[in-house]
């Protein structure tokens, strides 16, 4: 009687998983747009149609001099990479000394990095300063994130068509060399690599 029971189980959570996860709805219907008069009772439905889309005005995630690096080849201070939709400009580097709460060890900086992230992809983007970000050396050596009170992180989610500009500093040694920043998503192929020196 326990296996007629178990059976039975097993079978209808399979029916019920399999209708579940099954997708037989087709799409609604598009809306079609209400007409639209103007004041002399003119039907204006469409009149802007044939109009091509607006161009990218600059400042708007787009590079001074339009020129968008691809991924993978080394991009210097105010270069823009399109990372597979997340569009990537270092605005500038500076030195900090910390804040009231937080110094660097001696011998050692705050290179703090200006970026700025357009989403031009059709999901929400999630930036982490921590965790998207890196900051390595020559030697390959990766420099942690501080938490300090000096800068405005880069850190949120960014809606599709959305932008987001913040700051990630970095503790490094005051004379090191060959300082590279890096963004790359797990999930998806190769890294935006920027020169910082």
């Amino acid at each position: 009687m326990n296996k007629k029971i178990m059976l039975a189980s097993a079978v209808l959570f399979s029916m019920l998983l399999t209708a579940a996860c099954s997708n037989d709805q087709a799409d609604p219907p598009a809306e079609t747009p209400p007409a639209v008069v103007d004041s002399e009772g003119t039907d204006q439905t469409g009149a802007n149609e044939e109009e091509p889309p607006a161009e990218p005005s600059q400042g708007e995630g787009q590079p001074a001099d339009g020129e968008t690096k691809p991924i993978g080849e080394p991009a210097a201070v105010g270069d823009t990479v399109d990372y597979h939709g997340a569009v990537i400009t270092l605005n500038g580097v500076r030195d900090s000394e910390g804040d009231e709460y937080l110094k660097p060890q001696p011998g050692h900086t705050f290179k703090v990095v200006d970026i700025t992230v357009k989403n031009n992809g059709q999901e929400p983007l999630v930036i982490s300063s921590a965790l998207s970000f890196s900051m390595t050396d020559s030697s390959d050596l990766n420099y942690t994130v501080p938490i300090t009170d000096d800068v405005k992180m880069l850190d949120g989610t960014i809606p599709p068509g959305g932008e987001l500009t913040g700051e990630i500093p970095y503790e490094v040694k005051q004379d090191v060399q060959g300082l590279q920043l890096s963004y790359g998503d797990p999930m998806k192929e190769g890294r935006a690599i920027w020169s910082v020196e």
